[in-house]
């Protein structure tokens, strides 16, 4: 039946699309390859998200932003950005690439911290998410797609504007919560800068664990004393940039840091001794030099993070890790008649210093060439990597996208493989640690590199200026898929045996073997213009079908959902604006029935993740007339749903926060400076 509904959805999209035709197609410029093309010409599910559409949702983060977007898992462990896994087309968190201008931000430590990006949104130009596989263009890690944010200073480098501008935002709210998120930017013909602060605390909330209050399932019982807590967090972030515009050289620097302090209660554990409180530090920098010929341009980008993470499982018992990741890529796209060509070099570096993983380093070194042409109406790019390191060897990565338009129609398909290897914890977590609990993660140091191969095909159909609509179909299939199972102690030979307890189980990082994953995404845009207003409405759906050798339940995988619908309605009239967004999740019933009963998390009390669950957001607003200011109350999780995502962690319930928005700018158009090739 589930089979029956999902292709009946794709029949009715392909029916709209064989009975549409004509308009202006999305001429957004992306870069879903290292070369840039128009978005229908990248043959790759792609959407992008302006800063006017992301002023207008009730979010404050990133990763808050996603979870409007079709095909992007979300598994958060808090509110308001704190901490989040982020997952792509059924992808783990660990196989989704982050970038910001073209350089990857990927924490070696660990992908849960992908989320703690060093730029405020008020810094943001844009988001691109690039569904499916692209690592013969950005490498290793981008499996289930990319994120990649641009920022206004790096983006005002290939305009012609000159433009001041400030914006941000302030608000309160429950909790004690307080939000600042502002930047200025400055553009002059030749010279540009920016600097923006984000802000984001509260004493957090009261919260009663369901997975502990024990009242819940039987009266006759207390609640635990520790079933209580706060989710209490203090997030900062800091960046500034500056920039040289030039005919033909270009520059452009940035550095940033992040710090956040959390409650990190039944964040990564389910154990009744959890008093978790972690902080987590990062300082960053990255800078590029661009330089523009009548057909070329080349460019150098390298980047340095320092990242620095305490967490505390209680005052006596405290891990540290300090890790640091070094980046460059020289490369250049080049005009050679009618092929746009693209190549170039990248390294990458990182290292980790740490009480529980140890001392470790790792280098990984590629070569890689990218091509797109374009055939009256057909559109074809791609490109080979070659990759190399001590965990992988060597790998040839290929990749082959093509996009066919007719019209308001536009057809497109790719096909690419993917690699992955094991981050510095799923190799080595607990690795110096002795006399483990049960249910405790432990790494494997023999985990070999993950590979993938993706296809999908799908449609973008645009009916008119108002409306438009996409179906993607895709498929993955992976070997040595690395994620955490129930292991026995006398199963695991590779580490020493004083650390592990006999006969005790643990999660071990593994190589689970062949799996194969595939679903279909579909999503509708609808804007319209009324007297005095506009009405603008986005719904997405994605269908997921995961399955493992002899159907093993891993703790990540386990989690993603089978039904994923989201979206948004934003009506604007006479200054006063509502926005409602929401999402509902269905997750596999036995993969959670697992989890709950058959103790794939252990410890001392079993987790109750739902299975199915909803949620709705609410914001108002009001814009004074002439006056680019706006009043605003969000109401985040207003049915107040009780849940959880991932592990034991409770989700926040009804929090309400009120403020001001504002964006002030001056825009000065120049005859065009930046060449095209």
């Amino acid at each position: 039946m589930r089979n029956l509904r999902l292709t009946s959805l794709t029949l009715i999209s392909f029916i709209f699309i064989t009975n549409y035709a004509q308009t202006a197609l999305d001429e957004v410029l992306v870069s879903a390859s290292r070369i840039q093309s128009k978005k229908y010409e990248s043959g790759k599910n792609i959407t992008v998200i302006s800063q006017k559409e992301i002023a207008q949702l009730p979010v404050n983060s990133v990763d808050e932003l996603l979870q409007y977007v079709g095909g992007v898992n979300l598994n958060n462990r808090s509110g308001f950005g704190v901490q989040s896994d982020i997952g792509m087309r059924g992808s783990t968190f660990s196989q989704v690439l982050v970038l910001v201008d073209n350089q990857r931000i990927n924490d070696p430590l660990t992908a849960h911290f992908n989320n703690y990006l060093p730029i405020p949104l008020s810094e943001v130009h844009h988001i691109e998410i690039v569904r499916g596989s692209a690592s013969a263009s950005f490498g290793a890690d981008a499996v289930g797609g990319i994120i990649h944010i641009k920022t206004k200073t790096y983006e005002g480098l290939f305009n012609s504007q000159e433009i001041s501008s400030t914006n941000g935002n302030v608000g309160i709210g429950d909790h004690n919560l307080s939000l600042l998120d502002a930047g200025i930017h400055h553009q002059s013909k030749r010279f540009g800068f920016s600097a923006a602060v984000k802000s984001t605390e509260s004493d957090g909330e009261q919260l009663v664990n369901p997975n502990f209050a024990i009242a819940k399932l039987d009266s006759n019982r207390p609640i635990l004393p520790n079933s209580l807590h706060r989710n209490f967090f203090d997030l900062k972030t800091y960046t500034a940039a500056v920039t040289y515009r030039g005919d033909k050289l270009k520059f452009y620097a940035r550095g940033g840091s992040d710090y956040r302090d959390f409650a990190a209660k039944h964040f990564y554990t389910t154990s009744t001794y959890d008093e978790s409180v972690e902080k987590v530090s990062s300082y960053w920098t990255q800078t590029a030099l661009i330089f523009d010929q009548d057909k070329s341009r080349t460019e150098l980008n390298a980047s340095y993070r320092n990242g620095k993470d305490s967490f505390a499982f209680s005052p006596s018992s405290i891990n540290k890790h300090t890790t640091q990741r070094i980046n460059a890529t020289l490369s250049q796209n080049r005009k050679m008649g009618s092929v746009d060509v693209g190549f170039g070099f990248q390294t990458d570096w990182q290292d980790i210093v740490s009480t529980d993983r140890g001392d470790h380093q790792t280098t990984s070194n590629a070569a890689f060439i990218l091509a797109q042409k374009k055939i009256n109406q057909l559109h074809l790019n791609g490109g080979i990597r070659i990759e190399n390191s001590e965990k992988i060897g060597t790998q040839l990565v290929p990749q082959l996208n093509a996009s066919y338009k007719v019209d308001r129609l536009v057809l497109r398909s790719s096909l690419g493989r993917s690699i992955r290897q094991a981050d510095f914890t799923e190799r080595f977590a607990s690795y110096k640690l002795s006399a483990l609990r049960s249910g405790r993660n432990v790494g494997n140091p023999d985990l070999e590199a993950e590979s993938s191969y993706n296809f999908d095909i799908g449609a973008d159909v645009y009916l008119n200026e108002n409306l438009q609509f996409s179906n993607t179909l895709f498929f993955r299939q992976s070997s040595n898929l690395i994620d955490y199972t129930l292991t026995n102690s006398t199963n695991i030979t590779n580490l020493n045996t004083n650390t592990l307890k006999d006969s005790t189980n643990y999660l071990y990082a593994q190589n689970i073997g062949e799996s194969t994953t595939w679903g279909n995404e579909f999503s509708l845009k609808y804007t319209q213009n009324i007297q005095n207003g506009r009405i603008g409405a986005s719904l997405n759906y994605t269908y997921l079908n995961t399955s493992t050798p002899d159907s093993v339940v891993s703790k990540y995988i386990a989690n993603h959902p089978i039904h994923n619908l989201n979206g948004s309605l934003n009506i604007r009239y006479a200054g006063l604006g509502l926005n409602v967004g929401g999402a509902m999740i269905t997750r596999n019933a036995d993969a959670v029935k697992a989890i709950n009963d058959d103790g794939i998390l252990t410890g001392d009390i079993s987790t109750k993740i739902k299975d199915q669950y909803a949620i709705l957001n609410l914001k108002l607003s009001y814009t004074v007339k002439e006056f680019p200011a706006s009043v605003y109350v969000d109401v985040r999780n207003a049915l107040d749903t009780q849940y959880q995502e991932i592990l034991g962690s409770q989700m926040p319930g009804r929090w309400i926060m009120g403020g001001i928005r504002w964006n002030f700018q001056r825009i000065k158009i120049n005859p065009t400076i930046v060449p095209v090739y």
